[in-house]
């Protein structure tokens, strides 16, 4: 829609210049919501996906047409919400979504107050009817909000409302959950580490089923990875050695390729920001010895 191939590179050229789609974007938007919004056109798909190719294209461009865009979205998204019927019209609604939140608040980071008051009825919505469809999409957005809030912002009311479910065990067992919920707990725990102290031994519950399947293990060491970086050392160390011992568990039992890149992985994140003595000693405690022998073995290979 947006792009052209070229014949003697094989790489794609956008057709249309960012300063050339400028100063019509208020114009195609607002013809393109017209048809959205029109009940009648049954959430054509097709325009949908020419607003989300639009977005993308324009990025930071698209702000001061914001107030048309985003209400609109907003507006569609709560309709779909009474009836998901159209997958590809969801997807492209959600990825407009992103599109917009990403064009907006990489320019303004400020602008994500005022996003988060225009989606959280929808999204609360999704969570609390549990529309299988859009949780995994409602996640992600989350979690991309979550990201771009100013640092001193802290969590407010509603995230710090939104966390406790989050643990729910019946969340991780939709494995389409799993990448935007990771995603959103990475961004709480950057976002608030210190708030989050309390449910630090649920998060490495979590961390735990995860790794306990070879579907999730990629997943289980993204969070991993996000507790060790952010939670203070003085409140993770105790449990290390609880992980430690769960990761070479299944390190001497997998038969996975991948498996052994993502401990040797995280083990060079531990050592960094704990020092390889601390590596030493914990795994020592484990078994005397082992440390050496997962250097030998496992990492140097």
């Amino acid at each position: 829609l947006m792009t052209i191939e070229d014949g003697a590179t094989g790489t794609k050229q956008y057709k249309i210049a960012r300063g050339d789609l400028n100063p019509l974007l208020e114009s195609l938007f607002t013809g393109l919501f017209a048809i959205i919004d029109n009940t009648d056109w049954n959430e054509n798909e097709h325009v949908m996906k020419c607003a989300m190719r639009i977005l993308a294209r324009a990025g930071q461009d698209v702000v001061p047409v914001t107030g048309i865009v985003f209400g609109r979205l907003a507006a569609a998204l709560e309709r779909v919400c009474k009836n998901p019927r159209n997958p590809s019209y969801n997807h492209y609604l959600f990825e407009s979504i992103a599109a917009l939140v990403r064009n907006c608040c990489s320019k303004d980071p400020s602008m994500t107050s005022q996003l988060e008051a225009l989606l959280f009825p929808p999204f609360q919505t999704v969570l609390q009817l549990d529309i299988l469809e859009f949780t995994p999409y409602v996640f992600q957005v989350l979690a991309q909000l979550l990201e771009f809030r100013p640092q001193n912002a802290g969590l407010g009311p509603a995230y710090t409302s939104l966390f406790p479910p989050l643990l729910s065990a019946s969340l991780w067992e939709k494995k389409g959950n799993v990448p935007g919920l990771v995603r959103l707990l990475q961004a709480y725990i950057k976002q608030a580490p210190n708030e989050l102290l309390s449910s630090l031994t649920p998060m490495l519950g979590i961390f735990q089923r995860l790794n306990a399947s070879s579907a999730t293990e990629t997943s289980a060491f993204e969070l991993l990875r996000a507790l060790t970086t952010y939670i203070p050392q003085e409140n993770m160390m105790p449990s290390v050695p609880t992980i430690f011992q769960i990761i070479l568990t299944k390190l001497s039992t997998t038969k996975t390729q991948k498996y052994p890149p993502l401990v040797v992985s995280y083990l060079a994140l531990f050592a960094g920001l704990f020092g390889g003595q601390a590596f030493l000693d914990v795994t020592n405690r484990i078994q005397p010895g082992v440390g050496l022998t997962l250097l030998a073995q496992v990492w140097v290979p």
